[in-house]
Parts: structure tokens; C-alpha cells; sequence
């Protein structure tokens, strides 16, 4: 019996010691200092560069979605590549002007602006094929934007003890990032291939905590987002003026939906890292983040998390520096593409129409809760844009387009002859074109897609609703300018 009790006294002894070491780990983990970018002060941070001036501005809007965005990006920017317009018939994707993403999608943006080739490389040969410094580029692209970022970003919590601290965990990602592709890459390197022509003007949309204002952080002068829709709706004729407090009201309103940039801080942008940005902009706390910037010898601190909370499509940021190129004469004509493979509002409505209870603490997606919020403005934004454009506030359609390519909206064949071979067999069981779109309805917001059917039916997607819209994207940028 003595030999028993000991036993048994030695196993809760050891049960008693793993509790406790566990509880002073995450202990440690919780109240460990919060990672802050510290950065120097500069109201005129010298790696922002003016981009050129040109007549026709292509835009690509990226939203949020996770890997299902980075790997829908990938597929859709290497279908938009072999797509040829205008008078040279050169590839879209060597006329593309800006890239403007959010969450997810900044994942395939930053890995497109900071590692495609440089300008003196051709996307396609002179028969309109791609060529192979482009062909091993998406390869590589595709692939990388496969890869589980969830384990490896896990693994480092774990191992580097920094459990249940959402700041750390987003720390921990810039530096996954970092080591994957993005190579410690700042903003003053990046300006660099900008201005070179190496790649687009890069918009990285996150969301400023302090005030609910939209963060943009972008090598880009602060001037190039400023549109005035005053100065075009005093040119509107017949337009009633307001009366002073009405005028008042709207001016502060405006403001308020002004993007604010890191020289509007004070923060030297030149010094932040590309991945820094990226998972700024990915941040959804409690979960990620959000990450805290300050300037030196001052005691304030600028919170910044998840781009989507108002526009998760990425499209607002590019509307505004479109609107001002457009506004001063700088540009003729705008057409920005969407690629929007953000998760379909309705789906979540769908699971709670069969749930018993609305929120469990472990059993639903509880992103829904901004996603409500995001509809709403999302309805009100493209109602303003229209009625604006139909009473010749802003630009026709002719002259500003916006074209959203959506990964819901793809045509399949009716008998699935196009769908990718790991879709086929077992794991796929689909039936039909309905179901085919109902699975990529309900990929799941992750930072990695367990199913290789989820991951080629994303990028198969792609290409097929860019090839869909082709006619109407070489319509609009080959009509004659106005």
C-alpha cells in the first residue's frame, strides 16, 4: 500500500508541477511587453514618390479573404497577364498602375509588387504567350500562396512562448512573411521599384483604431488620395447650394472619410516593413493584432488593424486616388478591377437560418458581427457612386469604371469537364455547376487550405471569371479616349 500511495503521490506531484509551469508560461505569455514599431519623426518621409501621369490609370483591387483571397489573387493577376490591350497590344499587367488590398488579399499583393520581374522583362512573348521568367514567377506564386501559414505561424507562438498575446501573434506573422518571401523588404526598397516601374504603386488598407479613420500605408503623397467632391459639385449646373450649416456638416463628414497616411502621423513610412503593413492590414483582434506604431520620445501610440471593417474589397482606396487623377486632368479615363473573393455575406445567413442558437462561444464565425456593418456601408457607397455618376457628379462609366471579378460568379460547364483534377472522385462529390459554386461559397476565411480540391478550384476560379470578362475589359480600355 506505502508503494501505491507514493505512486500516486509522485504522479500528483508532477500533475501539480505541469499545472503550475503551464500557468507561469502563459502568465509570462499574457503579460509580456506588447511588441511597438518604434519610428522616427518626418512630416515628409523621402521615399514617397508621385507616380507618373498617364491617360489611362488600370487599377487592382484585392480583398480580404485569407488564403482563399491570396490563392483567388494569384490565379486572377496571372489570367490578367495574358490578357493584351491598347495601341501596343502589351500585357494588362505591364500597363497596371496601382494594387490596393486588404487583409488576405495584401498577402498576394505584397508577394506580387515585391518579387514579380522587373520592367525590362516582357510578360508575353511576341505571339502572346506568357514568357518563362513569368511562367516560373506564377508557378512559385501559386504555390507559395499554398502554404499552411497557420502551422508555421502556430509553431513560432509556441516555441517562442508567446501564447494568448494577440500583438505577439501578429509580430509573429510579419515574421513568417518575412521569412517566406517578403525578405525584410521596407517601404524605401519598395519605393524603389515603384519609381523604377518595377512594379505598381502598392496600397496597403488597414483601420486606425484611435479614431475608426482608414489607415493606408503607401509610398504614395498623402495629396494623391485627397479628392475634393466639392469642387465638382459646385461645377454640377443646376445644383441648389446648401445652406451654411448643412455645409458645415457635410465638410466634417468628408473628413472623416479621408484616408489618413503615416506622414499625417508623423511616421517615417520609408522605415516600416512591407510585412509589418501586410499584417496590419490582416489583423483581426483578439484573434491577430492589432500592431501599435509610435514616434520616438513620444508617448502616443496609433493601433492599426483588419482594412475590411468598411470596405473589405479594397476598391474605396483606388477610387479616391482615381477620382483626383481624374479631378485634375492627370488622367482620361480609370477602370478599376475587383478581385473579390471576400466570404459571401448570405452564407452565414444561410447556417443561421438552421441554428437553434445565434453565437456559440466555440461554433461560429463571430466576423460576422463587423461583416453586418461592412454590407450596410458597402450598400450605401455604391448607391452614393451611382447617383453621383448618373447626375454627372463624378465621371460616367465610360470614364471611371469599376468591374468586380468575383470567385461565386464562375460559369462551369455543365458537365464538370472543367473542374480540376483533385476535385474529381471523392473528395470533390460535386454534381453540378450549383454545387460547384456552393463549395466555393463555403471555403473557409483561413491562413491555409486544407483541401488541395479547395486550393485549385480557388485558382481555377480565377482564371475562368477573368477569361468571362475579358471582352468587357478590353472594351472599355480600347474605346476611343474621350
Amino acid at each position: 500500500m506505502g508503494g501505491k500511495a507514493g505512486t500516486e503521490r509522485i504522479v500528483l506531484y508532477l500533475v501539480i508541477g505541469v499545472a503550475v509551469s503551464v500557468g507561469l508560461l502563459i502568465t509570462f505569455a499574457w503579460f509580456r511587453p506588447t511588441p511597438v514599431y518604434t519610428l522616427a519623426a518626418a512630416e515628409h518621409p523621402d521615399c514617397l514618390t508621385p507616380p507618373p501621369d498617364r491617360d489611362v490609370l488600370i487599377g487592382l483591387a484585392v480583398s480580404g479573404g485569407g488564403s482563399r483571397a491570396a490563392l483567388f489573387a494569384a490565379g486572377a493577376m496571372e489570367a490578367l497577364g495574358k490578357i493584351r490591350v491598347g495601341p501596343e497590344q502589351r500585357s494588362l499587367l505591364e500597363q497596371l498602375s496601382y494594387i490596393s488590398s486588404v487583409s488576405g488579399g495584401s498577402m498576394a499583393s505584397s508577394y506580387f509588387v515585391t518579387r514579380k520581374p522587373s520592367h525590362a522583362v516582357p510578360v508575353l512573348t511576341p505571339d502572346g504567350t506568357m514568357t518563362p521568367e513569368y511562367e516560373e514567377f506564377f508557378r512559385r506564386f501559386k504555390e507559395d500562396m499554398k502554404a499552411d501559414v497557420e502551422g508555421q505561424l502556430l509553431r513560432r507562438q509556441l516555441f517562442r512562448n508567446r501564447w494568448f498575446n494577440p500583438s505577439w501573434t501578429a509580430w509573429s506573422l510579419a515574421e513568417v512573411l518575412d521569412e517566406s518571401f517578403l525578405n525584410g523588404m521596407t517601404f524605401t526598397e519598395l519605393a524603389h521599384r515603384e519609381s523604377q516601374g518595377d512594379s505598381p504603386y502598392f496600397l496597403v488598407n488597414t483601420t486606425l483604431y484611435n479614431n475608426g479613420r482608414r489607415f493606408v500605408l503607401s509610398t504614395l503623397p498623402r495629396d494623391t488620395l485627397h479628392y475634393d467632391p466639392f469642387l465638382d459639385l459646385n461645377r454640377v449646373p443646376g445644383v441648389l447650394p446648401f445652406d451654411e450649416e448643412s455645409e458645415r456638416i457635410l465638410r466634417l463628414r468628408w473628413e472623416s472619410l479621408i484616408s489618413v497616411k503615416p506622414e499625417d502621423l508623423k511616421l517615417d513610412i520609408c522605415r516600416i516593413r512591407v510585412a509589418g503593413a501586410v499584417v496590419g492590414s490582416m489583423s483581426f483582434p483578439p484573434v491577430v493584432g492589432p500592431i501599435s506604431f509610435r514616434v520616438e520620445g513620444q508617448d502616443q501610440y496609433w493601433h492599426v488593424g483588419d482594412g475590411g471593417l468598411a470596405d473589405n474589397t479594397g476598391v474605396e482606396s483606388l477610387l479616391m486616388v482615381s477620382l483626383t487623377k481624374l479631378q485634375e486632368g492627370k488622367a482620361r479615363r480609370a477602370l478599376i478591377i475587383a478581385l473579390d473573393s471576400s466570404f459571401p455575406f448570405d452564407i452565414g445567413g444561410e447556417e443561421l437560418n438552421h441554428r437553434a442558437e445565434g453565437f456559440t462561444l466555440f461554433s461560429y464565425d463571430f466576423s460576422r458581427i463587423p461583416s453586418i456593418m461592412e454590407e450596410r456601408a458597402t450598400a450605401y457607397r455604391s448607391w452614393f457612386l451611382r447617383v453621383a455618376q448618373r447626375h454627372g457628379l463624378i465621371p460616367d462609366p465610360g470614364r471611371l469604371g469599376v468591374l468586380a471579378l468575383r470567385h461565386t460568379d464562375t460559369e462551369w460547364k455543365a458537365d464538370l469537364s472543367d473542374l480540376p483534377d483533385s476535385c474529381r472522385g471523392g473528395e470533390g462529390g460535386m454534381q453540378g455547376p450549383r454545387q460547384v459554386v456552393r463549395r466555393l461559397a463555403g471555403i473557409a476565411t483561413r491562413l491555409w487550405l486544407a483541401s488541395p480540391c479547395d486550393r485549385d478550384l480557388t485558382i481555377a476560379a480565377a482564371a475562368k471569371v477573368v477569361a468571362q470578362n475579358e471582352a468587357k475589359i478590353k472594351k472599355f480600355l480600347e474605346a476611343p479616349l474621350p
